[in-house]
């Protein structure tokens, strides 16, 4: 990649004015009608490129977005040559088949966490949670059976009592710490996949 600006010895800062004044300098020099160079072509299509991104507004934003994200990336290989040495070969930026994950060693340092784990972590905060899973069951429960008694709507909308009840009886099975019905289901699917 290139740095326009130092092709046209401008700095980044430069005005439109400046940019077309260096420009004009350049291409007089290394036209191809006035440079007999072999290389003089190639000089002045470089030439034109840094004119025509430098040029335009979204051009150069973006220039300058390509220039910051390369200066960045020289800035840490320099550090971490700094701190590591001179021996350290530094290709993170220019060698991606060196890539290599072990995922065997992720699984083991961040292994999926239980229900033990969540509640030895903090018991309080695991219990209030299933408890007021019951408490909404108990509502629920508790609304649909009397609107349905008193005759506030009809007789199905008691169907709805039944997320109550699966709410009371997975509160219930979270405190006494036993297996509930949705990590059975949760395992179920996992190993399907």
């Amino acid at each position: 990649m290139y740095d326009f600006y130092k092709i046209l010895e401008i700095p980044r800062d430069a005005s439109t004015e400046d940019i077309k004044r260096a420009y004009r300098s350049k291409a007089k020099l290394v036209h191809p009608d006035v440079n007999n160079s072999p290389k003089a072509k190639e000089v002045f299509q470089v030439i034109n490129e840094a004119y025509e991104t430098l040029i335009d507004e979204k051009k150069r934003y973006l220039h300058d977005i390509k220039l910051n994200y390369a200066d960045a990336t020289k800035a840490d290989a320099e550090r971490k040559k700094h701190y590591y040495g001179s021996s350290v070969k530094n290709d993170t930026y220019t060698n991606t088949s060196n890539f290599h994950y072990d995922f065997e060693s992720y699984k083991k340092v961040f292994k999926e966490k239980t229900d033990e784990d969540y509640y030895n972590q903090a018991p309080w905060l695991y219990n209030l949670f299933f408890a007021s899973g019951m408490f909404l069951g108990f509502i629920i429960v508790i609304v649909t059976l009397v609107g349905t008694y008193q005759k506030l709507w009809s007789a199905p909308f008691v169907l709805i009592s039944i997320a109550g009840f699966i709410l009371i009886r997975e509160g219930w099975k979270g405190i006494m710490k036993k297996q509930s019905m949705f990590d059975s289901l949760f395992r179920f699917f996992q190993k399907k996949n």
